[in-house]
């Protein structure tokens, strides 16, 4: 497996846009701005990476992108700082997105038919939003009494991609 950096990964080109170095990613780790860090194959072009992140400088905040086989994004989490845990972050939102049945291509997250959000909060509480492509509005929970205790991870150091790159279901909200 080979990493790449940049400024984002592009789905269409299947690579990163504005590519940097693993020593520019390393500046940019520590100072900004921030970039990405994509996990492909190999180094060549044309493929679907397993994950793409997305840091801020110091990694006060990362963002964990996954795909489908057509490179179409899938699922998302969203870890940030909380102020009174500074050396960890937190798993704040999980965005599911659902695609036509039958897809055999790429298709960008306006093509999608649904998509699923959950919203966390270290005191336990939740909020769901689901929304459905032509249907008039969404349907929106709220929750209290959420076990959040495995949505705090370790802050992320440079080169610790794969941790970020897990797929984890948390305890979702019924």
């Amino acid at each position: 497996m080979t990493y790449r950096y940049g400024r984002d990964w592009h789905p269409v080109l299947r690579k990163p846009i504005q590519e940097i170095t693993q020593a520019q990613a390393r500046t940019r780790f520590r100072d900004g701005p921030s970039f990405c860090v994509s996990k492909v194959p190999d180094s060549s072009g044309g493929v679907v990476p397993d994950y793409t992140l997305k840091i801020n400088p110091e990694g006060m905040y990362v963002g964990s992108i996954f795909y489908d086989r057509f490179g179409s994004e899938v699922k998302k989490y969203h870890f940030d700082e909380d102020p009174g845990r500074p050396e960890e972050l937190f798993l704040r939102e999980v965005v599911v997105t659902v695609y036509p049945d039958g897809q055999d291509t790429w298709l960008s997250l306006r093509d999608s038919k649904a998509h699923r959000s959950f919203l966390f909060q270290p005191d336990g509480r939740a909020r769901s939003y689901f929304a459905v492509k032509g249907e008039a509005a969404a349907k929106v929970e709220e929750f209290t009494g959420v076990d959040v205790s495995a949505h705090w991870v370790p802050m992320i150091t440079f080169g610790d991609w794969d941790r970020f790159g897990e797929h984890r279901e948390p305890d979702l909200p019924g």
